[in-house]
């Protein structure tokens, strides 16, 4: 009997569990048709280690997470995220021992975080690699244990030399502005070097809402998948909705693909139908492409300049930003019971690449207008 080597793969978005996930029926019939169901394990499990000092929230999941995870047929995981060092080496080594060794990507030591895991299905060897952004976990020489960092310098030279060892090379990469429906240019730009040196697909995650897919070079990248089940408070209209990417791959190669729309309601997870998630991420992924598409990337760098990032370089020595009543209150407060600088912010600013390249193209508009090239 001749070998299948038609293989459905299926890669979830951002998941941090408080209470046990549910699917619906439409959901687990097309989980039931997947060899390969990742997702992003977004933070390590509750009850082990301790906080670790960092500029933003401090997130942890339900102990038992990751078996629920795996009862719905997860079997490819993604921990290679800003969060996932919360808690720090006790709590990441914890939670790595909760999966199957072959199974978790990203995280480790530096040789386990960078290595490449394959998996064999029939005769075609599928590789697969988890990188994130910079942050108070990645290996960027600041630690030993951690999550892979995508713009390490041995990234490109690791891929040219994994691409010789497998058919079909998968990278998801946790990175991009938060909250933000399209990625900002010099994501967009890293992603297609990426694609020039080998990847096939690029599986993305972070920004909390889904974002477009296009074709580069005959490859594929997903921007961002934005969350499949997330436990933890925000007013965001999108927070809930998600992206499901499916991948069909037949004699070593993808042959057709689709992003499937998902929507949490409370612990079920629902999977929307074809026209409502066409109708959704054909507009995203059209954007990506629009002759004004840098043009709303600048307004939006501009907008989240002066809504958060000028504060947020004020802050550190105690400045103010702006002049208002309760701007001014807070700084009598800081310049009377906190007059240390406050270096975990200044990092949070100048070295995670988002943030950095955000805030470097508000201050070319602000200071020179939108045409400086």
């Amino acid at each position: 009997m001749p070998v299948s080597n038609k293989h459905k793969f299926v890669f979830a978005g951002d998941v941090v569990c408080e209470k046990q996930p549910q699917f619906s029926k439409a959901l687990k019939e097309l989980f039931e048709t997947a060899v390969v169901k990742s997702c992003n394990f977004e933070a390590p499990i509750q009850g082990y280690g301790k906080a670790i000092d960092k500029t933003g929230p401090l997130v942890a999941q339900n102990e038992n997470a990751a078996k629920w995870i795996q009862e719905l047929g997860f079997n490819c995981f993604s921990l290679a995220n800003n969060h996932i060092n919360d808690y720090g080496k006790e709590a990441l080594l914890k939670t790595m021992e909760q999966f199957p060794e072959s199974e978790i990507l990203g995280v480790g030591n530096t040789d386990k975080a960078y290595g490449l895991k394959t998996k064999t299905i029939d005769n075609t060897i599928y590789g697969f690699l988890a990188y994130g952004e910079n942050g108070y976990g990645a290996l960027n020489a600041d630690r030993e244990f951690g999550h892979a960092w995508i713009n390490a310098k041995r990234v490109n030279n690791d891929i040219q030399e994994y691409r010789k060892q497998v058919d079909v090379l998968i990278v998801q990469i946790h990175a991009g502005v938060e909250l933000l429906d399209v990625p900002i240019p010099e994501w967009k730009d890293r992603y297609h070097e990426l694609i020039d040196l080998g990847v096939d697909v690029i599986v993305a995650h972070h920004p909390h809402v889904v974002q477009g897919i296009e074709e580069y070079n005959g490859k594929l990248i997903a921007y961002s998948l934005g969350n499949f089940y997330f436990d933890y408070p925000s007013n965001h209209p999108q927070w809930n909705i998600g992206g499901l990417l499916e991948l069909d791959f037949d004699e070593k190669k993808l042959t057709s693909y689709k992003l499937n729309i998902i929507e949490k309601r409370g612990q079920l997870i629902e999977l929307k139908d074809d026209d409502y998630s066409q109708n959704f991420v054909n507009p995203l992924s059209k954007k990506l492409n629009d002759k004004d598409y840098e043009d709303y990337v600048n307004k939006k760098a501009v907008e989240d300049w002066e809504k958060h990032h000028a504060s947020y370089y004020a802050k550190p020595f105690n400045g103010l930003s702006d002049y208002s009543l309760g701007k001014l209150l807070k700084h009598a407060k800081r310049s009377i019971f906190n007059r240390s600088v406050n270096y975990n912010l200044i990092w949070h600013n100048l070295f995670i690449e988002s943030n950095k390249w955000l805030v470097e193209r508000a201050i070319r508009i602000k200071t020179f207008g939108k045409n400086r090239s």
